[in-house]
């Protein structure tokens, strides 16, 4: 039994649907921006209040994670075209933050004297994620939140086609959001030098950089993943099929990842299954020594094959554990529209240069695409979405 995707919903810096996020995608697109922090130039990619739609009083009590998953929901079961009551159905939402940047606040306010809102305890708590789709759409069951650092995104699909190919859900609502710019996350990341900082007049370096360090962003992404015969029997498009999934922990340390890339490296060769995808959405943000780790990977899985790696982190930042499906939504565009989203920065160092990485749009016929993404503790993830059909 196969899983497919047939909706999906997205909210990030600068765009706040599908139409706008291929916008971004196809036009090479850079939507972060430059703010002063702690007497140094980082790059953000926030979500602008205004991109958040209203609709109604009680939402606006919500946290900014919580409102913008309800969004890119809403959006994803539209483009489903689908009753999700009608079906045996799971929520399934990750997040590396979750409520972090509500704790921070009521500490702050508290630290004050202030008082805080009856609203904060649910808000501050990660399983308001998944409880709040299934309260708004009258939804009774399993109703999961995942906490897996940055692979949170991709987990929460693996863990998707475990249930719906053990028949035991039709229809899995699979989602992630983050709204973690906040001082707690950014003085916390300060000290590691994995952002990128600089003076005023710093470009905004991206993937595959020699180390510059990464630009942390927000948003949400849903995806309406069902069985194959449930689609088939509603007529509808199907965006792409799960062919494979695979996570793995690396086992070093809570606080730093196998740097050599061996356990990555195993998850990948366990999601290709012999087959090779058309190019590689890569996770390489940046960062020394994840930016290695993905070309790794690639000198021991893709290097006599040539495949094509891009990373679109340069274009819409690193939004933690939605970061995932930012990816594979991008996949799924590239599945459907033909063509690979390009690696933007001002300078690919000159160890990358020996790989094929792509600096412009590349127009050609996409078969499957394999995404990959790894986190703080060692977590190691990947995904291989295939064409409608495959």
């Amino acid at each position: 039994m196969k899983s497919v995707i047939t909706g999906m919903g997205i909210i990030g810096p600068g765009f706040s649907n599908i139409n706008e996020y291929v916008n971004v995608l196809e036009n090479t697109t850079c939507m972060l921006k430059q703010e002063s922090y702690e007497g140094v130039y980082i790059y953000t990619g926030r979500v602008r209040k205004e991109q958040i739609n209203q609709l109604d009083r009680k939402r606006e009590k919500m946290s900014k994670p919580i409102q913008m998953i309800l969004q890119a929901c809403i959006e994803a079961i539209d483009s489903a075209n689908i009753r999700m009551r009608d079906y045996r159905t799971a929520v399934i939402v990750g997040s590396s933050g979750g409520g972090i940047a509500e704790i921070s606040n009521a500490a702050i306010t508290l630290e004050k004297g202030g008082r805080i809102s009856p609203y904060t305890l649910g808000n501050m708590n990660a399983n308001s994620l998944s409880s709040s789709i299934s309260s708004y759409f009258h939804l009774n069951g399993m109703s999961l939140s995942l906490a897996n650092s940055c692979t949170s995104g991709i987990d929460a699909l693996h863990l998707a086609k475990i249930l719906i190919e053990s028949n035991q859900v039709d229809v899995c609502i699979v989602g992630a959001s983050e709204a973690t710019i906040c001082d707690t996350v950014l003085k916390g990341f300060l000290p590691l030098q994995s952002l990128q900082t600089g003076d005023k007049e710093l470009p905004m370096y991206g993937p595959f950089s020699g180390g510059k360090g990464f630009s942390m962003s927000e948003g949400a992404g849903v995806l309406i993943v069902e069985k194959e015969p449930t689609a088939l029997q509603r007529n509808v498009p199907i965006l792409g099929v799960v062919e494979a999934t695979s996570i793995y922990q690396d086992a070093v340390s809570p606080y730093q990842s196998d740097s050599t890339g061996a356990i990555m490296k195993q998850a990948v060769a366990d999601c290709l299954k012999g087959k090779m995808p058309t190019y590689i959405n890569s996770q390489a943000l940046g960062i020394m020594e994840n930016d290695h780790i993905e070309v790794g990977v690639y000198q021991g899985l893709f290097e006599e094959s040539k495949i094509p790696i891009t990373s679109i982190k340069g274009l819409v930042g690193h939004a933690m554990g939605t970061s995932p499906i930012f990816q594979i939504v991008s996949a799924l565009i590239s599945l459907r529209k033909n063509f690979i989203p390009a690696t933007i920065s001002p300078e690919i160092n000159d160890y990358y240069l020996q790989y094929p990485i792509v600096k412009s749009v590349m127009k050609q016929k996409i078969d499957r695409v394999l995404i990959t993404a790894h986190g703080y503790g060692g977590n190691n993830g990947c995904a291989m979405i295939a064409k409608g059909g495959a």
